[in-house]
């Protein structure tokens, strides 16, 4: 998620690990080491520009490497909070960096990005696409609970801001299954032979969806609108074909940097042509939109296919369309717009 939220997250969990005298330092230890494992942002270069999305979530967000964050972040910290207490032992800094470095991956594979919480393990990107990575309305409630919290030392409060935590996180997951459910069962329906089906959150809500669909050629996308107690709406949105990569010489570099995006991207990639730029292609991520079931990606990359011993360059186009903002609002409220 955000790093305000991990910042928050993070001390929820050093503060289950504290004394009651101890609270605001670890507090303080846990958004620090909440925070820690997204300066792999740092990890990029000016000659590939998919190193920067390829090590986001990588090995500081494994559960493998929290011991090593940890003790990194302890060791950074003590000094300054053994002048804030002498009573506070590094051991105890250890351990309140342990439980909110570890959350950290934990909270980001909740959301649908992906991340590597298995390495060296396993490669795979886990996404459990059960909340937004922005959503105020988890992190808010958060940081006043926390804040409260700190201000009285109350354990109580503590545990009810995890109870939050946990609460919010149950409807993300409910609302998941409903979602793919519904998907699953429209292409049931509309005959498709759906060999991949998933549903994520759209931005900042629990409310509206996108569900995808892949029949192996295809990729559909639609919208799903999930408030309890009233009857779920489904726009039926675009259709892409699958991209198709450029006949390019096997170990070439452009080779390479497809195979890179396809994997970051899940297989989810296609040609949006209207990013093209002079003779180079855009290959966009079809996983995410503005609107749900709009196809117009938030990020992809540029190649030459005539020239295999380029990289490709990542892109996130700063356009902002308004249709699909107004599309995105008006199913997040559940006006009919066909």
């Amino acid at each position: 998620m955000d790093p305000v939220t991990q910042g928050l997250f993070g001390g929820l969990w050093a503060q289950a690990g504290a004394r009651r005298r101890d609270m605001r330092p670890a507090a303080v230890t846990g958004v620090v080491a909440g925070m820690a494992p997204d300066l792999d942002v740092l990890i990029r270069s000016s000659t590939d520009s998919l190193l920067a999305i390829e090590y986001h979530r990588h090995f500081t967000h494994a559960f493998a490497f929290v011991p090593i964050g940890a003790l990194v972040v302890s060791l950074v910290l003590w000094p300054l909070l053994s002048r804030w207490s002498e009573k506070i032992r590094f051991a105890r800094v250890y351990l309140w960096c342990l439980l909110a470095y570890g959350s950290h991956g934990l909270l980001d594979a909740a959301t649908s990005y992906g991340t590597r919480l298995f390495w060296p393990f396993s490669d795979g990107r886990v996404a459990w696409n059960a909340i937004s990575v922005i959503d105020p309305l988890f992190s808010v409630p958060l940081a006043v609970l926390l804040a409260i919290g700190v201000f009285k030392r109350s354990r109580l409060v503590v545990r009810i801001a995890a109870l939050w935590v946990i609460l919010y996180l149950a409807i993300g997951f409910i609302q998941h299954n409903r979602a793919e459910s519904i998907v699953r069962h429209w292409a049931e329906q509309s005959g498709i032979q759906a060999e991949r089906v998933i549903a994520k959150p759209s931005f900042a809500n629990l409310v509206l969806w996108r569900g995808l669909v892949d029949d192996g050629r295809d990729f559909h996308a639609v919208a799903v609108r999930i408030v309890p107690t009233r009857p779920a709406m489904l726009w039926v949105g675009s259709r892409v074909e699958h991209f198709q990569a450029p006949d390019v010489p096997d170990g070439s570099r452009l080779a390479r940097d497809l195979a890179r995006f396809e994997h970051f991207s899940d297989g989810w990639t296609f040609r949006y042509y209207r990013y093209d730029r002079e003779e180079r292609a855009f290959v966009g991520d079809f996983r995410y939109a503005i609107d749900p079931a709009a196809q117009r990606p938030l990020w992809g990359i540029l190649y030459d296919p005539d020239d295999p011993s380029e990289g490709v360059v990542f892109e996130r186009p700063a356009e902002i369309d308004e249709a699909e903002r107004a599309g995105f609002f008006a199913r997040l409220r559940g006006e009919d717009r066909e």
